[in-house]
């Protein structure tokens, strides 16, 4: 069952013009972990619209944390994916790359191989705007940005361990780059 967590007290301001007012909402899903999505009204209005999952944490705590840090930036951008929800599938171009993107050393013998989760989907943002993702990367923790870095295959060879020693801000630009690179070829 779905539990509020957050409701936002400043109405978000959609790209038409229309304000509405934002919730944060989270559940346990079925392997354990607590899923996190926002659900916003129209000021005014009795409906409501919801994004996808926004988030997926290990425990209740953290699905907190994360509603409770989040900017009117973020909002903006989910506001936005929930008044136009992006296309089901990447495009090719895109879907192939991830493809070989996921991690590249086999797990040793009698361990668990562990995906990496992230929280944001950085070529899904892009495509809402370079200035969105590079507010919504800022507004995440250093382990998040990490993730990212990995799950998407934007390591260095030369250097696999260089996430791990860069600062916020390198992180961000260089998952900037990297989305704009492969975007553009």
């Amino acid at each position: 069952m779905a539990e509020l967590l957050v409701s936002f007290t400043e109405p978000t301001r959609s790209t038409t013009g229309d304000l509405y007012y934002g919730r944060a909402y989270a559940k346990q899903a079925g392997d354990g972990l607590w899923e996190g999505w926002l659900e916003f009204t129209r000021a005014g209005g009795d409906g409501s619209i919801s994004t996808p999952r926004e988030t997926e944490q290990p425990n209740r705590d953290d699905v907190m944390y994360w509603a409770q840090g989040l900017t009117a930036t973020y909002l903006e951008g989910a506001l936005e994916r929930a008044l136009r929800p992006a296309a089901a599938h990447p495009p090719r171009k895109m879907a192939r790359r991830f493809a070989t993107s996921g991690p590249r050393r086999s797990p040793a013998r009698g361990t668990v191989a562990v995906r990496t989760r992230v929280v944001l989907d950085p070529f899904l943002t892009y495509a809402e705007g370079e200035q969105l993702l590079r507010s919504q990367l800022h507004a995440l923790s250093h382990d998040h940005l990490q993730n990212i870095v990995e799950a998407y295959g934007f390591t260095d060879e030369s250097n696999p361990d260089w996430a791990r020693g860069a600062s916020d801000d390198d992180l961000v630009e260089h998952i900037v780059n990297s989305v704009r690179k492969r975007l553009v070829g």
